[in-house]
């Protein structure tokens, strides 16, 4: 066999190698990748308990509701836009179970910033101290960088968890168009709130 036959095949036979590889590796780099982008910190009782806009469903709502109605918050915040985001989940914790009187809400946060930032404020006007944030799967790392960032400045702490029940499902996320684009959306915000984008 001459030098360029053995080339040939040497080449064939490291291509169909990494073809297998990747075949056997990629659902799990691409689980991991998905697996890091939800959050589920351990949960205990806190002054209030935040849902913000972004979902379309209400489920960060009816999740955050059923927590303060659980106990693990005496108020519930809802964080949104004033397109009708926040009254709108403000009536899906209505229609849970949750008091009128114990829902503040924000109605002026158009982003994950400002979520935290008015959050934040509704806080320490009724001098509350601890919150249980809720999002939903895909968005829990980013909304935690955030709302932790903004959280120490005011000398307030916060816990994060994913919804229970959601339209996005983190198994096998890249079997799914409309995941495909969460996911690679939330990895792009992230690098850009790392690199110092607010």
């Amino acid at each position: 066999m001459r030098l360029g036959q053995v080339a040939v095949a040497v080449l064939a036979v490291v291509t169909l190698g990494a073809a297998l590889a990747a075949t056997v590796f990629a659902p799990a780099l691409l689980q991991a990748a998905g697996d890091f982008l939800v959050i589920r910190d351990p949960l205990e009782p806190a002054d209030a308990v935040i849902a913000i806009s972004g979902d379309g469903t209400g489920e960060r709502a009816g999740a955050a509701a059923a927590l303060v109605l659980a106990g693990y918050g005496r108020w519930l915040i809802v964080s949104g836009s004033a397109d009708g985001a926040a009254a709108t989940m403000a009536r899906v914790a209505l229609r849970a179970g949750v008091p009128e009187r114990q829902i503040l809400v924000d109605d002026r946060s158009e982003s994950t910033v400002r979520n935290a930032r008015n959050s934040a404020r509704l806080m320490r006007r009724h001098r509350l101290r601890r919150a249980i944030l809720v999002t939903s799967p895909y968005h829990t790392r980013r909304a935690a960088m955030i709302f932790r960032e903004e959280f120490r400045r005011w000398g307030l702490e916060v816990r994060v968890t994913a919804t229970e029940r959601s339209f996005f499902d983190a198994d096998r996320w890249w079997t799914r168009d409309f995941d495909r684009w969460l996911v690679t959306r939330e990895y792009g915000k992230i690098a850009a709130f790392v690199a110092g984008v607010r």
